[in-house]
């Protein structure tokens, strides 16, 4: 009798630790911004893996919790597992989904599966946080510039979202509400381009050596502040709410876009408020954001912005090259079809949609072919269906 009773104490201590392992599982990919589809496959993945019947498991997805419930018909077991931290991870949920098929595969024991997951939710980010914020500010650059502003521009509107970026991160460290550090980045942000701005256009640069104005001198100074908040702009958390919406996930989706709308609200309400700091009054009515560059530097500027956003996303090193060129196989090809004659470009002047929705294919195309095994920040984010939509488009 007592033996049998060790051994069932031993089953249920197995079972409870398979049943950690996979809301483990869940969890980073929860954290990481996988959309719901994708953690229910992974998860079903690591449960088939661990043994769990398929029938007798039960999963259930919300924002900011993970259920699992294993019932036999004589015995129930169920554990929770909350998830609180909601960043963007796309070597995480790569890693993850490689773990799945290769503990089926070569049969992990229960030890390694473990000792692999912690890797996976202990590893360091790949840049440091400087580097991440010099790189998103040199993507909110290279936006600018595809906005039209000259190379000057280029350099203030990237200086003003690195400080911006720096800053919100900061108070995200300290533990302050999210969306109020959302907003005060903007704040900054906005303020810091506005400064700049006049600055280049101050009598103080026009007294310098001509070397030193020209550099410094601008003839688009209004352009840093249309691009300095971009880095706040929730490109993932809008996709991962079409794409639950899409998938029928529509608990989770519907939190995903409240939490988008409340982003999208805290950084207008900085970037409003910085302007009425500074007394604008109303430039973006007669700002123009037709660019009038050669496709050269088009191109560039693609490619900054695309590395530049990509290491918001902790993207592997090796691989940034690939979002490069995507970058620019997709504005130079939305440039090509959306610019033209009527606005003094080369192109076929067939307007900003079938420009962009040329750009999405051709991108989304290109990553595909030349990332094979590999998740990208377009691939992570778009459910089997929608990204179907878009190669049929």
């Amino acid at each position: 009798m007592e033996i049998e009773d060790s051994h069932s104490a031993d089953s249920t201590k197995i079972l409870r630790r398979k049943l950690d392992l996979l809301l483990r599982t869940g969890k980073i990919l929860v954290e990481s911004s996988a959309d719901t589809s994708r953690i229910m496959r992974n998860m079903k993945r690591t449960a088939a893996y661990l043994g769990f019947p398929e029938e007798d498991l039960h999963i259930h997805i919300t924002y900011n919790m993970l259920m699992v419930n294993l019932s036999d018909g004589t015995h129930s077991f169920s554990k929770f597992q909350r998830c609180d931290k909601h960043g963007i991870e796309m070597l995480a949920i790569s890693d993850v989904s490689k773990l799945s098929w290769s503990a089926i595969r070569e049969d992990y024991s229960l030890d390694r599966y473990e000792e692999e997951l912690n890797k996976i939710a202990r590893r360091k980010r790949s840049y440091t946080p400087w580097q991440v914020a010099i790189c998103a500010g040199l993507a909110c650059g290279g936006f600018c510039v595809q906005f039209g502003c000259d190379w000057t521009s280029f350099f203030y509107a990237s200086i003003a979202a690195a400080i911006g970026f720096k800053l919100r991160t900061q108070l995200n460290e300290i533990g302050s509400n999210g969306y109020a550090n959302i907003a005060v980045g903007a704040f900054f942000a906005t303020i810091i381009a506005w400064l700049l701005g006049m600055f280049s256009t101050s009598a103080f640069v026009a007294d310098m050596p001509q070397w030193m104005a020209s550099v410094l001198q601008t003839d688009t100074p209004w352009h840093p502040l249309m691009a300095c908040t971009l880095f706040l702009v929730p490109g993932v958390p809008i996709i991962n709410f079409v794409n639950d919406v899409l998938d029928n996930n529509i608990e989770v989706g519907i939190v995903r876009g409240i939490n988008t709308v409340l982003i999208v609200s805290a950084m207008a309400f900085g970037i409003v408020v910085a302007i009425s700091v500074c007394g604008i009054d109303n430039f973006v009515k007669d700002l123009s954001m037709t660019p009038h560059h050669p496709y050269w530097v088009y191109a560039i500027a693609a490619a900054i912005s695309a590395m530049g956003f990509a290491t918001i996303y902790n993207f592997p090193k090796k691989q940034l090259w690939v979002l490069a060129l995507g970058g620019i196989v997709a504005v130079c090809t939305r440039n090509f079809i959306n610019l033209g004659p009527s606005n003094h470009n080369i192109g076929l002047d067939w307007g900003p949609f079938w420009g962009r929705l040329s750009a999405h294919r051709s991108s989304v195309s290109y990553i595909s072919r030349w990332f094979t095994g590999y998740i990208c920040p377009i691939n992570v984010c778009l459910s089997p269906r929608l990204y179907r939509w878009f190669r049929v488009c």
